[in-house]
């Protein structure tokens, strides 16, 4: 389906970087090089919105009815094959005060003696789509304020907790004109759902095609390693990013800083342990491409080190290390 967005403010191309404001119209379900919503420069800032998972925008009103809807994508002038894409996400913020999770953890994630007698993930009535008995609504306090239950699910311990907003689909264009589901993901990013993928977080992402055709999507307002419940408290939201360039460095998984730690993403649904290999590999590449550290050096600082972690139980896993014990780095 072809997607654009509109922009509200006028857009000229010019060698000093420009903040745009672009209020989504229509959107995408996969990653691809779809015409694009709209053309940036690095050092460019955009302010946009976010559908819901499901195409519900901050009103509630369905726009766009689909599956981890997409905002995109943004072509990037001067991306090639072979760089990276840098996106800061300056801003990810809540701007309504609902969202819906399930009720019961993902049976593959449970060991298959203890999935007898459980109750029935059907919950609620089919108020969020028709057919759909699985989704329990959540009250937020947006920005960024406390999320719990519309209902009590028990009485033994409170279900209130603080928000955490982040999304969950972020990428690029996959390599050789393909055009990916925007429910799995793999080396372009795509539907990661790692829970730090939240405001002040840079993200790293390799380029496969001329342009990058940046996309993003998929509101969360919080939830727990793994995202058991199948789902992140899902919601729509704003979101600011900027976007820059490194030319000529190359990188094979998403990469992903905070403040405070490195973080490499790798992706096999259905397989996490692979998963794992591609992000330990992708860590060990960043810290002797930018850290300068020898062979040796980074297998035992990783190995000593790192905090392993399923982004999501659906095929994403994470390789964390400390920044406060690496040299310098090498360029931006």
């Amino acid at each position: 389906m072809r997607a654009a967005l509109l922009c509200l403010a006028a857009f000229t191309l010019a060698a000093s970087a420009e903040t745009l404001t672009l209020k989504p119209q229509r959107y995408y379900e996969t990653f691809a090089a779809h015409p694009p919503a709209a053309r940036i420069h690095p050092g460019d800032t955009v302010i946009t919105k976010l559908l819901d998972s499901r195409g519900r925008d901050e009103t509630g009103k369905l726009i766009h009815d689909g599956d981890n809807v997409l905002t995109g994508p943004f072509y990037i002038e001067g991306a090639e094959p072979g760089d990276t894409l840098v996106v800061r996400l300056d801003q990810v913020r809540l701007n309504r005060d609902w969202g819906w999770n399930g009720v019961r953890i993902a049976l593959d994630a449970l060991a298959p003696n203890s999935i007898e007698g459980l109750e029935s993930a059907q919950c609620c009535d089919e108020w969020l789509q028709p057919g759909r008995r699985n989704a329990l609504k959540w009250m937020l306090v947006p920005p960024s304020g406390a999320v719990r239950p519309s209902r009590a699910l028990g009485n033994k311990v409170k279900l209130e907790f603080a928000s955490h907003p982040s999304i969950g689909c972020i990428g690029v264009a996959p390599p050789i004109q393909q055009a990916i589901s925007s429910g799995p993901m793999g080396s372009y990013g795509g539907n990661l759902d790692y829970n730090r993928m939240d405001e002040g977080a840079t993200v790293y992402l390799p380029v496969f095609v001329k342009g990058a055709y940046f996309m993003v999507g998929d509101g969360h307002a919080g939830f727990g390693d793994g995202e058991l419940l199948g789902q992140g408290t899902e919601t729509s939201m704003n979101v600011q990013f900027t976007v820059n360039l490194r030319k000529g460095h190359r990188i094979q998984w998403p990469r992903v800083e905070h403040a405070g730690s490195i973080e490499t993403l790798g992706a096999t649904p259905g397989a996490l342990e692979r998963g794992f290999r591609e992000a330990i590999s992708e860590m060990l590449r960043w810290l002797r491409q930018d850290y300068g550290l020898s062979q040796q050096e980074a297998h035992t600082f990783l190995a000593m080190s790192t905090e392993l972690k399923v982004a999501s139980w659906f095929g994403t896993a994470l390789c964390k290390l400390p920044k406060d014990k690496l040299p310098p780095r090498g360029g931006n």
